[in-house]
């Protein structure tokens, strides 16, 4: 019968931390017994009022309207202990049920709490406010919610500049280097393999200027006017999505295109052998 007492305690705690965005996310970063003891607390949790629910069920039906005189008669259980018997099984059988509406509950009282439209927003706010991150997805988080500018440096000297459209749930154990995301681009390039000196090639936001004004080509917009407007593309940015990997991120740096000109003015032109002579 003890055994029969502790299977809603670990059904409700997994049901609820695999349902529960929170949770679920949280025990991606735990392991061995830290991992079950946060299972075992949160199924504790639930477990003790959804007993006590149940418990007053079975009182107020006088046995489950019968159920646990016919789980005596045909000896599943001692006469003495049927009461007890029906109240564990009703509550082994329908926690899945009630842990999985206590998780969404939780997640749509989080929601609408903080005002959120969707829960693609509500996601995203729980993993800024609410779970320990690390600096990239930190900075990641804060480009997608304030729509801020930043300069991504990636392992193979690519180098793109623009926002967070997009960004991983972190729900497994090596999402922390692997989780994709996706960035609306103003600007692509590469960095020089010696001088490590960033050299754009893909303006972005040329095209996306071309578009709004109806022509096909890029007019009269040079490089200097878009990177100084610091201006984030709107809607038609959105056709331009680039997918990348947290684990490819060798640095990254808000952008900031007046600051971003004045360097360039005051960048050290490397010295050539023609000059040498």
């Amino acid at each position: 019968m003890g055994f029969l007492l502790v299977l809603p305690i670990l059904i409700c705690g997994f049901i609820y931390c695999k349902y529960n965005f929170y949770d679920k996310t949280l025990i991606a970063k735990y392991e061995g017994q830290s991992l079950y003891l946060h299972i075992a607390m949160r199924g504790l949790v639930l477990a003790l009022p959804w007993l006590t629910v149940i418990f007053l069920i079975e009182w107020v039906t006088g046995g489950f309207f019968g159920l646990a005189d016919v789980l005596a008669k045909r000896g599943f259980t001692k006469s003495a202990e049927k009461h007890l018997f029906a109240t564990l099984l009703l509550a082994i059988l329908f926690a899945p049920l009630y842990a999985y509406l206590a998780a969404k509950v939780r997640f749509k009282i989080t929601r609408y709490r903080h005002g959120l439209k969707t829960d693609y927003l509500t996601r995203s706010f729980i993993l800024k406010t609410m779970l320990p991150t690390s600096t990239h997805q930190a900075l990641l988080l804060d480009s997608l919610f304030n729509k801020r500018l930043y300069m991504f440096s990636m392992e193979d000297r690519k180098v793109y500049i623009g926002w967070v459209k997009n960004f991983g749930n972190l729900q497994d154990h090596d999402s922390n280097n692997d989780e994709g995301f996706s960035i609306i681009p103003i600007y692509s390039g590469f960095r020089d393999k010696d001088r490590l000196t960033v050299e754009f090639t893909t303006p972005y936001e040329k095209v996306y200027n071309a578009i709004k004004v109806g022509r096909a080509g890029l007019g009269e917009a040079t490089e200097d006017n878009c990177i100084g407007k610091v201006s984030r593309p709107d809607e038609i940015g959105s056709l331009f999505t680039i997918s990348l990997l947290q684990k490819n991120i060798l640095s990254m740096t808000f952008f900031d295109g007046e600051v971003w000109q004045e360097f360039e003015r005051s960048e050290v032109k490397p010295v050539t052998s023609s000059a040498r002579s």
